[in-house]
């Protein structure tokens, strides 16, 4: 049988051969774990069916053409370092956003940056950090890392709730992660309230917003005056959603011009290429590409949505460019998927037993989900209620 998903995990070995000095204690009891689901997908998907991956909510578009002739481009300056601290794309960034040069720091994907967070606002082990129950799993991950305490905020029907945010910070709390729109549930924070909640936080109190998937978002929050006007906000944004450039690794920050500064202080110098530099440059510059981007996921997922509410599965409105949705014996239904060669994300490793997500493709791939999930529904429980009014629809 394929492995269960409590054990899609691969454990390092944590004893250290004699003569060698000990790791951190607390490194050696993380779990090693991907974005990808770490069961063997080889064994449960027929070599002659072809992968359609909706786990990762990477962008079915790709790259846009001027980013695609950039990274040609810049490939033949690879014997070349990069340009530090992104200097040019920086400037491109600013006038982008209404912002200072100053205000902006470059990282390898905005991940990096998160943990660029830890080294510069956490000053012992003492030291914790409040993150909203139901999000992103680095979070958590990287305090355990830096072997400090994450405080866990409970949430309100899949949404972030900012009362139970506020409650959970004390006088040792340095950092309150917030995703908005949050991954994995889509849900976002009215923008009111929510720098309301930024301008209400303790003076020793930084609100990390990480806005991997603001780009979906009709009416994002104008942090750019927030932040001028003194909210403590450092707001993380990427170029792999949007912009299609996930495995060139880059993101940045966005933060008042002192806490920039301390954050590009701990970052490596040429902790970009100069591919993607190039890549995120270029694709800034191409706005018929981020339009089109933006109406596949908003129609993708309005159909995602109504074939689940139309077939009685539970799931969650999403400002993102994925949903939430719940299934009878989801495991198993993640399984049958793969075996007809779709892969989604379960979300039973991040604390949501019972539920998967399900990225915004292209038509043609929701349009095999689709198929694929009512097989895989009527190959498990019987005939689904009318899955296949909905399959019919492409």
């Amino acid at each position: 049988m394929p492995p269960s998903s409590s054990s899609r995990r691969i454990e390092l070995r944590s004893e250290t051969p004699p003569g060698l000095p000990s790791p951190n204690p607390w490194i050696l009891k993380l779990h090693f774990s991907s974005y990808r689901e770490l069961c063997p997908i080889r064994d449960l998907l027929p070599r002659h069916v072809p992968l359609i991956r909706l786990d990762a909510n990477e962008n079915p578009l790709g790259p846009s053409p001027l980013a695609r002739e950039a990274i040609q481009r810049a490939a033949e300056e690879s014997h070349r370092y990069p340009e530090i601290a992104g200097e040019g794309l920086r400037e491109l960034v600013a006038a982008e956003l209404g912002a200072g040069p100053e205000q902006i720091v470059f990282g390898s994907g905005s991940t990096e940056l998160l943990e660029l967070l830890f080294h510069v606002f956490l000053r012992s082990r003492r030291d914790e950090v409040v993150v909203p129950r139901h999000s992103f799993p680095l979070y958590e991950m990287l305090a355990h890392r830096f072997g400090c305490r994450a405080r866990v905020a409970p949430d309100r029907n899949f949404a972030v709730d900012l009362e139970c945010l506020r409650s959970a910070i004390t006088p040792r709390t340095r950092l309150v992660f917030l995703a908005n729109p949050n991954n994995p549930t889509g849900t976002y924070v009215d923008n009111r309230a929510l720098l309301d909640f930024a301008r209400s936080l303790p003076a020793h109190v930084l609100l990390a917003l990480d806005e991997a998937y603001a780009d979906y978002l009709e009416n994002p929050p104008d942090l750019v005056s927030a932040i001028r006007d003194g909210a403590p906000i450092v707001a993380l944004r990427t170029f792999s959603k949007l912009h299609g450039l996930a495995s060139l690794r880059i993101g940045y920050a966005l933060a008042s011009p002192a806490i920039a500064h301390a954050i590009q202080k701990a970052a490596l110098p040429t902790n970009t290429s100069g591919i993607a530099q190039g890549a995120a440059a270029a694709a800034l510059k191409d706005g018929r590409h981020q339009q089109e981007s933006k109406r596949i996921v908003r129609e993708g997922r309005l159909r995602l949505q109504r074939c689940f509410q139309e077939s009685g599965l539970a799931c969650v409105p999403s400002g993102a460019n994925f949903v939430m949705v719940r299934l009878p014996h989801a495991e198993e239904v993640w399984k049958a998927l793969v075996r007809r060669g779709v892969l989604v994300r379960s979300l039973d490793s991040w604390g949501l037993p019972g539920w998967l997500r399900v990225t915004v493709g292209c038509p043609e791939e929701l349009l095999q989900f689709i198929g694929g999930l009512h097989a895989s529904l009527r190959e498990l429980h019987g005939k689904p209620p009318s899955l296949a009014r909905e399959v019919g629809v492409a």
